[in-house]
């Protein structure tokens, strides 16, 4: 009598052939094996990641051959890339290292061609290349924040300014800038584009988020301004700073409006709105496409602390237009 093909499992009454008891051993054994396999796999991905990561070549060159752009230009690069290079990357560390990394370098011997003087407002000192040639010059102010003592410190220091003073509250803004200064006032909440968007808005009790309609920056310069050149802007736009820096780069939205800044001051910041914008990754970002750029070096960065904010106000000067080279460097 042959024996049976069939074993019981578990002592029941369930019948299995001995054939499929071998595949489902088999199965079982490469379950296992997977199990094992892929944490090593996993761990080999990442080292190679990590090897990967950190054998990626820096963007830009190391340093800028001397004569090959403006003499401020490759002091400015040569002084600050090497200083952020190790932090290409890392957005929150460059983010909080970046003032004192830099400050070192805002007194470069190829910066003596530049007149920088200072208006101070209630919390904050701004700076500007005074003009080496007398001419009327165009102001532009996004973010009054009603406040205009350092517009009226710049009027009195050059007094052919033309003002032009942008702010999404008139409450307090629209009163002090046409009336003490003497400027245009227009209600408007400006980015780098037309939309509707969270924006930080100081109305009367002070500053809360509303949702409101902007309008992109070269839509203000060239349509409502109107102006080609714009030698000096001030900008406060609690966030908005970054898509409206981004029209800066070259064959961005001010080059294909044929639209010139000559220099700004600009209040960067972090944490202004109750979700994260990603604004560390955005100030990394405009960093390195400054460097790319080859058009603006930044000067007098200083880090505040106010409350839980943060911030970066820093001088961003144009040293690439001749009109500007022309106008406000020897």
């Amino acid at each position: 009598m042959s024996r049976t093909p069939y074993i019981f499992l578990d002592g029941d009454s369930r019948l299995s052939s001995r054939p499929a008891t071998k595949y489902f051993v088999s199965l079982l054994v490469l379950i296992g094996f997977f199990f094992i396999a892929v944490p090593f796999f996993q761990e080999s991905k990442a080292e190679t990641n990590r090897d990967y990561v950190e054998e990626v070549a820096l963007p830009l060159p190391a340093y800028i051959e001397p004569g090959s752009v403006s003499p401020l230009f490759e002091a400015f690069y040569n002084c600050v890339r090497p200083k952020l290079a190790p932090l290409v990357g890392s957005y929150d560390e460059l983010w909080f290292s970046f003032v004192n990394l830099t400050k070192e370098c805002d007194d470069l011997e190829a910066y003596r061609g530049i007149d920088l003087r200072a208006a101070v407002n209630r919390d904050e000192v701004k700076h500007v290349a005074y003009p080496r040639k007398s001419e009327d010059l165009t102001m532009v102010t996004f973010g009054i924040g009603q406040d205009v003592s350092a517009e009226l410190a710049l009027k009195e220091m050059y007094p052919r300014f033309e003002f032009y003073g942008v702010d999404p509250s008139s409450y307090i803004n629209q009163n002090i800038f046409e009336k003490d200064l003497g400027g245009k006032y227009f209600e408007y909440a400006i980015s780098g584009h037309e939309g509707m968007q969270n924006t930080r808005v100081n109305r009367k009790g002070g500053y809360r988020e509303e949702v409101t309609k902007t309008i992109g920056a070269d839509v203000f310069f060239a349509e409502i301004v109107q102006k080609k050149k714009i030698d000096v802007l001030w900008m406060d736009v609690e966030g908005h700073e970054y898509p409206i820096l981004n029209q800066l780069h070259h064959n961005g939205a001010l080059d294909k409006r044929g639209v010139v800044i000559c220099q700004m001051h600009v209040e960067m910041h972090k944490d202004n709105f109750k979700e994260s914008q990603g604004e560390t990754k955005k100030f990394h970002d405009f960093v390195w496409k400054v460097l790319e750029d080859r058009r603006y070096i930044m000067l007098k960065p200083v880090f505040v602390r106010f409350k839980s904010k943060r911030y970066i106000r820093t001088f961003i000067l144009n040293v690439a237009d001749k009109e500007c080279t022309d106008l406000f460097l020897t």
